[in-house]
């Protein structure tokens, strides 16, 4: 074992099991082939008009021009024959060999960052846990300048996008904060969250941000916006289409012989796991790699030179970067959640009433309903009086199945729930009670790692994927039935014995920053020296339990949901369940703002006006609901009129259809 560790923790090992990983994605990826047919159609156009003429870039990647477009190629000199040089014998020796020298620069790379204290001065500083309920005290100075910013004494942002007069001043103590949430849901909610960003852009919203979070694939949104984009929306769809263009799947080789061919590419895929590896506190897992393949991807820029950069992948110099320690910007924050370990601080048993974590809930098998079911979502209705006094207990399945939530701002990382916070340069460092290991000062952990852990929906229980097909199948098929003898037969078994959730596939290992030993201490640290972050996903869909946070004092959430069942109630039903998980309550109050019926009728007269304006209220009230719905949230232990907070649901990407509300 001692001769095999150097062997593992080797750019070159790392890198082909890498290889084996997308060699497999890309043998059994799902991609329907009509996918395929314009991009054949459009290359064999290309290879007809300018007979294989090629152009090769300094960073190795291939530029396609639409059909008939060939005036980069009138000063190319012909090429006879049929054989593309990029494909021969000499090129593919050649580019192996540049790819063994990247990967003997991988270590030499990792040394020059641990002695660079102008790229990295964390190096030269020891961290501490912050246990406090409250937000960071840079984070209020933020707060501060936002809504000043934002008033009359700054940009005036509220102001213009209200539509007041210029005679009106909006006080700094009356501006409200907003925060933005997005969903999670792979590149639909990348893309759709980068669509509805750029559209609050457009119409004057976003200035008048203070916050946006995101979950899983709005982390992969949130991350390009703050880095490549350099907060310019324009820059970001533009970056967007060029991917999307690709069609690559991002674990596919095609993906990873884009970053590879790339300047310094091999570097900024390996060297976190490098560093990971070398660590000693954690093993590298197919999550790990996931995290670098997959971010390595989509921040690395299409524009001509381009190329990843140490500063893109540095997280906490977000905050000064694009302007956030001055107000200029909403700030950005990343979720993530884990498996609570037992005894934890801020584990409180109860019933989780997630929709995409455990066993899949009663509300989406019901119109599943089989024979061999029966018993099995009778089990599922909630706990009996029974249950809740075995809560209590220590072994009790409640207490085991309740996540707690993590945030990952550029300023710190840690849990609300927790009361922990350690700072976003030290996260993936070892921590005893409080205090980092001073032997290990180690550079700020890639953000491509902290995006995995926010995007590791495929380590997630197999029972939550269940659980999101049955929500979205029809009614009493054979796959349904198939879906539920297998949940009940063979995962659930699995699930209640503890064994992977019933998935092979585990989020990624990282030091656990609460550790601390036994003893007077028992109760303020945990006794486990690692812990997983994964997918916040698996909790709850929305990011919405960190952007309520007593302390943030958040007047409006809005909350943007691409779920794959967003048609479905179930969608809805998870801002329910947040309110559950947070002991409050949420009333509909859409009607309060909105009425069609109104709006039609004042602004007809005349029978037959008046008959049309009743018929479009009437479409209108039917499908309004489905742009838009706000929530009042407030407290169940006060009275309703005593509003905590407003949430705006939007189950589509169209903010323009609903923002006279």
């Amino acid at each position: 074992m001692v001769v095999l560790k150097p062997i593992r923790q080797s750019p070159t090992y790392l890198y082909l099991k890498a290889y084996c990983l997308c060699a497999l994605v890309t043998l059994f990826k799902a991609a329907p082939v009509s996918s395929q047919l314009p991009h054949l159609q459009q290359r064999l156009q290309r290879l007809h008009a300018r007979k294989l003429k090629t152009i090769t870039l300094k960073n190795w990647r291939t530029v396609y021009l639409p059909p008939g477009d060939l005036s980069l190629f009138a000063s190319a000199a012909p090429v006879t024959g049929v054989t593309n040089p990029d494909i021969s014998i000499s090129s593919i020796g050649k580019r192996w060999k540049r790819r063994l020298i990247d990967f003997a620069q991988v270590g030499e790379l990792l040394r020059r960052d641990e002695k660079d204290a102008k790229v990295y001065p964390e190096i030269d500083r020891d961290a501490t846990v912050r246990r406090l309920s409250s937000v960071h005290p840079k984070e209020k100075e933020f707060i501060r300048l936002r809504t000043l910013k934002i008033s009359s004494q700054g940009d005036d942002s509220l102001r213009k996008f209200l539509g007041l007069g210029s005679d009106e001043i909006v006080d700094p103590r009356d501006v409200p904060l907003i925060a933005l949430g997005g969903s999670g849901g792979g590149y639909r909610a990348m893309y759709g969250f980068a669509a509805f960003m750029a559209a609050s852009k457009k119409l004057g919203l976003w200035d008048c941000l203070s916050w946006t979070a995101g979950v899983s694939g709005s982390c992969w949104t949130l991350a390009g916006h703050y880095t490549i984009s350099r907060q310019d929306f324009s820059r970001l769809m533009r970056h967007y289409l060029s991917v999307a263009e690709e069609l690559t799947h991002p674990l596919s080789l095609h993906a990873l012989d884009i970053v590879a061919r790339s300047s310094q590419g091999v570097y900024f895929l390996l060297g976190p796991l490098v560093r990971k590896a070398r660590g000693g506190a954690v093993g590298l897992g197919i999550m790990d790699i996931y995290a670098t393949l997959t971010s390595t991807y989509q921040l690395l820029s299409r524009e001509p030179g381009a190329k990843l950069s140490r500063a893109t992948f540095q997280f906490s110099r977000v905050w000064e970067h694009a302007g956030i320690d001055r107000g200029l910007e909403p700030m950005p924050l990343l979720t993530a959640a884990r498996k609570a370990p037992k005894n934890a601080p801020g584990v409180k048993p109860h019933w989780d009433s997630s929709l995409s974590k455990g066993p899949p809930p009663s509300q989406a098998l019901a119109q599943h309903t089989t024979e061999a079911s029966d018993t099995v979502i009778r089990s599922r209705r909630g706990p009996t009086d029974a249950d809740k006094k075995a809560v209590a207990g220590a072994d009790s399945p409640f207490a085991k199945g309740f996540f707690q939530w993590f945030e990952i701002s550029p300023l710190e990382v840690g849990s609300p729930e927790a009361q922990a916070y350690v700072p976003t340069w030290s996260y993936g460092r070892t921590f005893v009670s409080g205090r980092s290991v001073a032997s290990r000062r180690l550079p700020e952990q890639s953000l491509s790692l902290m995006l995995g852990q926010c995007t590791s929906a495929p380590a997630g229980p197999l029972t939550g994927y269940i659980s999101a097909l049955l929500a979205t199948m029809p009614r009493r098929t054979a796959m349904t039935r198939w879906l539920l003898l297998f949940n009940d037969c063979v995962l659930r078994p699995l699930t209640r014995r503890g064994f992977l959730w019933g998935n092979l596939i585990r989020a990624g290992h990282d030091p656990n920053p609460f550790y601390g030993f036994d003893g007077a201490r028992s109760k303020e640290w945990e006794a486990e020296t690692r812990h997983r972050l994964m997918d916040g996903g698996m909790s709850n869909n929305l990011p919405n339990h960190i952007l309520a946070r007593p302390d943030r004092k958040v007047d409006i959430i809005i909350a943007f949901d691409a779920s794959s069942d967003i048609q479905s109630s179930h969608a809805e039903r998870r801002l329910h369940n947040f309110a559950e998980d947070c002991h409050m309550g949420l009333e509909d109050v859409t009607g309060r703002f909105y009425d069609p019926t109104t709006k039609y009728m004042a602004s007809h007269r005349g029978t037959d006006a008046m008959s049309t304006a009743a018929a479009a209220a009437e479409i209108e009230a039917k499908y309004i609901h489905r742009y838009v719905k706000v929530f009042k949230g407030y407290a169940k232990a006060a009275a309703r009129s005593c509003t905590l907070f407003t949430v705006l649901f939007y189950p589509t990407a169209s903010i323009q259809d609903s923002i006279h509300l």
